[in-house]
């Protein structure tokens, strides 16, 4: 969050120039559009000025249009300070000295495509300003100046001198609030990061806080009122490591104090409280809202405790009303059109009775100001809805009647029975898409709070009817014991339905269990819709791509190759027979029957000197079809004999012999020599084949250029094992300048991903850079540059005395160790930091993602297990090399392999939107990892698959490729049903599932039928009654056991020995699964 305190206390803060200078461009264009369409009261043509004021601090009041544009434009509150934007593209700020030093960088950083000039005014304490506000006034005085808060909500002396002096000089002022409003609904790409953050936290504060806090006091039958709750709630948002999430306390804060209702005194309005009334079993509503970096998002959801069928009706209907209102939240209606829309879907589905109940405002615009006043989603709203706005849609009942009729079939202690109404809302925040001409403009707004609102998830039943009668019972055969019985159950601990205690530990096993498997539940519901929306984008993608790719991707045709264009063309000194190689031509001239023919020396396989008798051999082999082609065999010459294969004959080798070896010696070693040379040539072609022309850099020469020293390049520069020099920032670019004097170029328009991975029980601090085009570095190309320092000291005493555990020099040692993580922390921190504002003032803005640490688990991505982090774009390895990351813009698809509930481990497959591509793998990844990482993927919205197999993914990759329709859901005769997509790898999955039941259902046989089973495993060789075998034998083990009467100590020794022995077959099981090729399950 924004701090409201002086940015200059503190040598941390500083500003983004680059976006104070888009913004305050982005206002004043806006202003100016709606001059000239006079939707403003500025004439067209005349001079202007907007006034942003902002007084005193008003915690009470955060959302003052002044407060709001500041962080808006500053990103920071600057308490008392004025704030002018005029229509000659000019700012005016008048403040203390200290903030005008912090905010100097508007003018010397400024960014060269700006238009934006800025003029400082130093507050004068002396006259309380009123000198700096008179000539202020008179600068405006010719024209209008345009106010952000009509009702005048700031405060302060400050304010309210500014005020006076506007008056005294007599300027006209106009209310802009509505233009600024619209600037600012619509978000930039930047802003969406930090929503969606504000809304995971929101969902997160839902689910790991007021759920179980609601949960355990209707568990446990407490009293506690709505006001304590939602102080639990608002504790939790204030600091979530409450609720064990790591976010740092600075950056959050609640956007108004949680609002939770039961007990039937409802309301749906923004301004409702939370009442000291205890909260009651009935129907609960919960709003909460969380604000992350100064952003809002708010969530509202309805709890159901054993309701009547008229209460669960009347939800279904709403979930039913906010999507009709979803569908018209696109650009081009207006927002008149959300709640026309729910009353209209009212009348459709003949509940007129819930009209009177809909509330008058639906929702509103919301950023970093929670409510935007002039956007509000009401009838008379004729403002039009634009791409990229972001709104809170919130729907509701208010006060629906409910009769005696409708509770007749709940129990007698459902506290529902004592409502005479009810109210229910569901409330989320989305983002207006912008329309997608080709899936014909349906796109709906994307959901940021994705808690869970489906009826069978927010409904409890706790009282059934049929218990009223057992109550009763259990009342009168008491004798008014019950209270002593129930103190007596409670010492006891939780009773099973068969009588039994549960102790507390398998209780909290059980929860944690139920918790998991709703988890995998709710998962599940997200993946097939992911899947779904995954496959109808990748197939607009593919059309896309095919319509501007045209014929471009049509294979090249084979060249034929050429060494002479005629016999007068051959070296002179040719002999009809002896063997020449030209190495100017690249060709090899061979005599047959006595005339030299040319042969191009990528026609020739390899050339063999067999051991010598008399004469000397030199054997020639050639490339021929009907032999299966190396990698190591140009494309050219694969396509020539694609090409000629079905008509043409091939010479498959030649064999010369000769009393003289001296030519035919030196014929082969030229030969060997050429056809290195050839290789070497095509290798360094193909690996320059995709390289992009990288533009010059721009070195800085304005102001101190942002470096960090001491750097160990990788990979290396040069021929060196260690490449150790200084990374430097310059205007369209980083430049690496090595200790030796060579130099590496990166150009910010080349990077896709910046990573900074702190020096966190690691032994390096790290910044990593992975690049949308390969470079050249040595005499490979590679996508991904690193820099990084040794967090160790340079030289460690080693001696032979012994240190106890309090050892003043060790002590110290570890010490200056953490002194020095801490240094070189911040010191490439501040390092990023600059990158950052140096790259967003020339236009090329990059941010820094730092991977997190809590999501990391331990998989084997090349050959070496390693800790594998997310970040907020990827998935990364950057430790060990060769570096592992995998840029999610690039996945397709993840399938989970070896998930059984035999296994310890399973793999990862991530499959790759390009096809010709070969999927990348993580394996051996613990079970335990499994949950956390497929909800990963599922708030980071990747669909993937499980099963219980390996599979050919080389085979498959190949089919893929080759299916023009793979993502469609039909042949290609449109009738005939087919998976798509990768829809196929969970169908497989639940095919081997089947597969597994059965088995076991088979496995259950009696005592005759394993007899006559255990008679034909004797006589069959077969390897599938394996397992049977064994657990028969271990079955007649115990009963040989009992039989000769052994002891305990005995029999723990025996069941050691035969636990041993079935962990060594499994583990073999699943090596040879994992081994085995030809076997695998291929798609189908």
């Amino acid at each position: 969050m924004a701090e409201n305190v002086d940015p200059q206390a503190t040598s941390g803060p500083s500003i983004d120039v680059a976006q104070f200078h888009s913004r305050a461009s982005k206002l004043i264009a806006q202003i100016k559009k709606h001059q000239k369409e006079a939707t403003d009261s500025f004439g067209e043509g005349e001079e202007w000025s907007v006034s942003m004021m902002k007084g005193s601090t008003d915690e009470a009041n955060p959302y003052i249009k002044g407060t709001v544009l500041h962080l808006y434009l500053f990103g920071y509150e600057l308490p008392d300070t004025l704030t002018l934007l005029s229509s000659s593209s000019t700012v005016t700020i008048l403040t203390t000295k200290k903030k005008i030093e912090f905010l100097s960088s508007l003018n010397s950083n400024k960014p060269k495509n700006s238009n934006i000039n800025v003029n400082f005014v130093t507050k004068n304490k002396a006259d309380s300003n009123a000198q700096n506000f008179k000539d202020l006034a008179e600068k405006v005085k010719g024209g209008k100046i345009g106010t952000v808060d009509p009702k005048m909500k700031e405060s302060g002396s400050f304010a309210e001198g500014w005020l006076a002096a506007l008056k005294d000089a007599s300027v006209a002022s106009v209310d802009v609030s509505k233009t600024v409003s619209l600037s600012m609904a619509v978000k930039e790409d930047s802003e969406y990061d930090i929503l969606k953050k504000a809304a995971v936290l929101t969902n997160k504060i839902f689910k790991l806080s007021f759920i179980p806090k609601m949960e355990e006091i209707i568990d446990a039958g407490k009293s506690v009122s709505h006001e304590k709750i939602s102080e639990e709630v608002n504790s939790a948002i204030e600091d979530p490591s409450k609720i064990k999430l790591k976010v740092p306390v600075d950056d959050v804060e609640a956007c108004y104090f949680p609002i939770i209702q039961s007990g039937g005194d409802y309301s749906l309005k923004v301004s409702a409280t939370s009442k000291p009334s205890k909260m009651k079993f009935d129907v609960i509503i919960a709003s909460i809202g969380a604000r992350y970096q100064s952003y809002c998002a708010s969530m509202t959801r309805t709890y159901f405790v054993d309701p009547p069928k008229k209460v669960t009706g009347t939800y279904e209907t709403l979930i039913d009303v906010q999507n009709a209102c979803l569908d018209v939240m696109k650009p081009g209606n207006p927002l008149s059109g959300v709640r026309k829309a729910a009353v209209q879907h009212l009348k459709s589905a003949k509940r007129e009775d819930l009209i009177p109940c809909l509330p008058k405002n639906l929702g509103f615009a919301m950023g970093l100001d929670y409510r935007d006043s002039d956007l509000i989603l009401n009838d008379k709203n004729a403002t039009l809805f634009r791409a990229n706005m972001v709104f809170n849609l919130t729907v509701g009942f208010e006060n629906v009647p409910l009769t005696d009729a409708d509770k007749t079939e709940l129990s007698s202690k459902a506290e529902v029975k004592n409502l005479d109404k009810f109210s229910c809302a569901i409330g989320d925040t989305y983002r207006v898409l912008a329309i997608d001409i080709e899936s014909g403009g349906n796109n709906l707004p994307e959901l940021y709070t994705k808690a869970t609102k489906q009826g069978g998830d927010v409904v409890y039943t706790i009282n059934e009817k049929g218990d009223d009668s057992d109550d009763d019972d259990s009342d009168e055969s008491g004798d008014g014991d019950s209270d002593s019985d129930d103190s007596a159950a409670k010492a006891k601990g939780t009773m099973n339905v068969d009588g039994k205690r549960a102790s507390s530990r398998l209780k909290t096993i059980k929860d944690s269990n139920v918790d998991a498997v709703e988890s995998a539940i709710e998962r599940a519901k997200i993946q097939a819709d992911l899947l779904k929306k995954k496959n109808e984008t990748r197939l607009r993608e593919i059309a896309r791509k095919n319509q501007k790719g045209g014929d471009a991707d049509e294979e090249e045709e084979a060249q034929e190759l050429k060494t002479y264009n005629k016999g007068e063309d051959m070296p002179s000194n040719v002999l009809p027979n002896q063997v020449k190689v030209d190495m100017a031509t690249e060709c090899v001239i061979l005599p047959i029957s006595g005339n030299p023919v040319p042969f191009h020396i990528s026609t020739i396989k390899n050339v063999v000197m067999p051991e010598p008798d008399r004469a000397t051999y030199l054997r020639i082999n050639f490339h021929s079809a009907g032999v299966t082609l190396g990698k190591d065999v140009p494309a050219n010459v694969v396509k020539l004999i694609e090409k000629h294969s079905p008509f043409a004959t091939f010479i498959k080798e030649l064999t010369f012999r000769s009393l003289d070896k001296n030519n035919l010696t030196s014929a082969y070693r030229q030969i060997s020599e050429l056809r290195k040379r050839v290789r070497q040539r095509e290798q360094k072609e193909a690996e320059e084949s995709n390289l992009v022309e990288q533009e010059k850099l721009v070195r800085m020469k304005e102001g101190k250029v942002p470096r960090l020293s001491d750097l160990t390049m990788r990979p290396a520069l040069g021929k060196g094992r260690k490449t150790i020099g200084q990374l430097e920032a310059h205007e369209n670019g980083l430049r690496f300048r090595s200790n030796k004097g060579d130099t590496l170029d990166i150009i910010y328009n080349n990077i896709k991903n910046c990573l900074f991975q702190p020096c966190e029980k690691e032994l390096m601090v790290i910044v990593h850079f992975n690049l949308k085009n390969p470079i050249m570095i040595g005499s490979k190309k590679h996508e991904n540059v690193q820099f990084y320092t040794e967090v160790v000291e340079a030289s460690e005493q080693v001696d032979g005395n012994r240190r106890s555990m309090y050892d003043p020099d060790e002590m110290d040692q570890e010490q200056r160790e953490r002194q020095l993580r801490k240094r070189l922390n911040e010191a490439f921190q501040g390092f990023c930091k600059k990158v950052e504002l140096v790259s967003g003032k020339y236009g090329n803005k990059k941010e820094f993602d730092i991977p997190y640490r809590d999501l990391a688990f331990t998989g084997t991505p090349n050959k070496e297990m390693c800790t594998i982090q997310p970040t907020l774009n990827c998935l990364v390895n950057l430790t060990e090399t060769p570096f592992f990351v995998v840029d999610l813009e690039k996945v397709d698809h993840v399938h989970f392999e070896r998930i059984t509930f035999s296994s310890k481990a399973f793999d990862v497959i991530i499959i790759l939107k390009d096809f010709t591509k070969q999927p990348m793998r993580i394996d051996m990844i613990a079970n335990a990892d499994k949950d956390g990482l497929q909800s990963w993927l599922t708030d980071m919205e990747i669909p993937y698959t499980e099963a219980p197999m390996s599979l050919n993914w080389k085979q498959i990759m190949a089919e893929v490729v080759q299916d023009d329709r793979f993502y469609e859901d039909t042949e290609v005769d449109e009738v005939t049903p087919k998976p798509a997509g990768w829809s196929f790898l969970a169908e497989e999955d639940e095919g081997a599932g089947a597969g597994d039941e059965e088995e076991e259902d088979e496995s259950e046989f009696s005592e005759e039928e394993g007899e006559e089973s255990e008679e034909v495993s004797d006589a069959s060789d077969s390897d599938g009654f394996d397992e049977e075998d064994s657990e028969e034998s271990d079955f007649d083990g115990d009963e040989e056991l009992e039989e000769e009467g052994m002891d305990w100590d005995e029999m723990e020794k025996e069941a050691a020995i035969s636990d041993k022995k079935r962990a060594r077959d499994q583990a073999e099981m699943e090596r040879s699964e994992r081994q085995g090729g030809g076997n695998k399950k291929k798609r189908r």
